[in-house]
């Protein structure tokens, strides 16, 4: 066999043994750490295309399999407090790599297996608490009815609310909702 077909055969076995420079270098799975504000202690379940993992107790983190697509995170607190996240993938750096030397064989494993993208290393979940009636609406007695807010106590509370609302947390009828509650309250 002449020497530069060996040649050539070896630089193609070379291409096709290095194909999956991602999956070797980065792998298919990652660490996401979760926690949880204003308070820990709840439990996580984080999905994507590729399965469903859980973290038991936040702050914590859980090994998951990476995929082209969103990962969502849903939490609840024992206290009935909730939230959610959503994490997007991006092309890990390796990949590009890949396209250079494995060519598209390479990038297609990479992106077959999850090893091709990456998610954000770890994620906080603002927690809400469930949406309560406004208790003067429901014609309860003064009894029942829960204490007066101070000034400084309100306006913390609506700032906490905007918050919420900024960050698209809450939707806005349900922040007016909210609004209201607490200005009846002082």
């Amino acid at each position: 066999m002449p020497l530069v077909k060996k040649r050539n055969i070896l630089c193609l076995i070379a291409l096709l043994a290095s194909s999956a420079c991602a999956s070797i270098t980065a792998g298919n799975t990652q660490a996401v750490a979760v926690d949880t504000a204003p308070k820990g202690g709840a439990e996580c379940k984080l999905a994507n295309e590729k399965g469903a993992w859980t973290v038991p107790k936040t702050p914590g983190s859980t090994t998951i399999t990476k995929a082209y697509g969103d990962l969502t995170v849903t939490c609840e607190h024992p206290d009935g407090d909730k939230g959610s996240a959503v994490l997007q993938s991006s092309t890990a750096g390796a990949t590009f790599g890949n396209i250079v030397a494995g060519g598209i064989i390479g990038a297609a494993v990479d992106m077959g297996s999850g090893a091709a993208y990456v998610y954000p290393g770890s994620v906080s979940v603002a927690m809400i608490p469930p949406e309560r009636p406004n208790p003067l609406a429901s014609g309860a007695p003064p009894s029942a009815l829960p204490q007066r807010l101070t000034r400084e106590e309100a306006e913390a509370k609506l700032r906490d609310l905007a918050a919420l609302r900024d960050k698209r947390l809450i939707r806005e009828p349900e922040y007016q909702e909210r609004v209201k509650g607490i200005l009846a309250l002082m």
